[in-house]
């Protein structure tokens, strides 16, 4: 296998979030509804959309706290940021439906965030990458079928799934229950996109996260084929192995899974409204699509 600077590879899938997208996501979820369901939500979509961008901000700077890269002066900005979310959510008045819809998704992010403190992290000593006995990779690596891994993909958008609330919070005040297959649809579309979303930052991420010992599921088909082939993974002097195997063994599974992913959010989004070229297909899957188009592309050359 014939190596171009692997790095671009990376460059090529989409980056986190822009931190001023995620203020639309409301908005572009009410551009799939009908007109007088829009007419219904227009005092309450401002709120929800400001509501966005203070959990956007607290959930960045406890992230922060978890990678030990935060500010302890940060930390009551999170809290306030995080406080005028919810205000914003419980004076809205929706159902008791909603809110226990609300609670769920927000203690599965506590779960989330409490598997990631207890996770077991490699050893990185100058430069070499020492992967723990006790340490199963099994569950970080894909299937060969998209179908097969998706429900550990899934678990990805526990994350950030707290997100898609503010666009769930319009369906309920429009009455939809959280049984209803309108929410349904809109849930599980949340779901794949963020998971899709995820696998594009990990693949960015997979080198970062690496050396921080950090196991994701980029960087695990690259740890389990280094053992397998007896490959010491040497980040500081032979650098160039950990990309090769990242070209071979991960790039396949992660842009099949991204493209998978994408694919079930436009099933989803069609339960909701018929529209094809809507605005949040547009700005949140198309982009991954592309990504993922062009990682296909350069991988091409990079393996001949």
């Amino acid at each position: 296998m014939k190596l171009i600077k692997g790095q671009n590879l990376l460059l090529i899938f989409q980056r986190k979030m822009i931190k001023k997208e995620v203020y639309y996501w409301p908005l572009w979820f009410s551009q799939i509804l009908t007109p007088g369901d829009r007419q219904k939500i227009k005092k309450l979509l401002p709120k929800l959309q400001q509501a966005q961008i203070y959990l956007w901000q607290a959930l960045n700077i406890y992230d922060d706290f978890l990678d030990d890269e935060a500010k302890k002066e940060n930390l009551p900005i999170a809290n306030k940021y995080f406080r005028r979310y919810l205000e914003i959510h419980y004076r809205a008045g929706l159902s008791n439906d909603y809110y226990k819809l609300f609670d769920r998704i927000f203690n599965n992010l506590d779960n989330a965030n409490r598997k990631e403190v207890l996770a077991l992290h490699l050893k990185v000593k100058n430069g070499k990458v020492i992967i723990p006995k006790r340490m199963n990779l099994k569950n970080k690596i894909n299937k060969n079928n998209p179908e097969d891994a998706t429900h550990g993909v899934i678990s990805l958008s526990k994350k950030s799934l707290t997100l898609a609330l503010g666009p769930l919070a319009l369906l309920s005040y429009l009455g939809d229950k959280s049984s209803s297959p309108r929410m349904k649809a809109g849930l599980n579309f949340f779901q794949h996109a963020l998971a899709a979303k995820q696998l594009s930052d990990d693949s960015h991420d997979w080198l970062e996260d690496l050396k921080k010992g950090y196991i994701s599921l980029a960087n695990a088909p690259v740890l389990d084929a280094s053992q397998k082939q007896k490959i010491q993974i040497d980040l500081k002097n032979s650098s160039e192995m950990a990309y090769c195997l990242f070209a071979e063994k991960s790039a396949p599974q992660l842009i099949s899974q991204i493209k998978h992913q994408c694919q079930q959010a436009r099933q989803e989004i069609s339960r909701i409204s018929s529209i094809e070229n809507n605005i949040i297909l547009n700005k949140i899957i198309r982009p991954l699509e592309t990504a993922c188009q062009k990682a296909e592309s350069f991988r091409e050359l990079l393996v001949k």
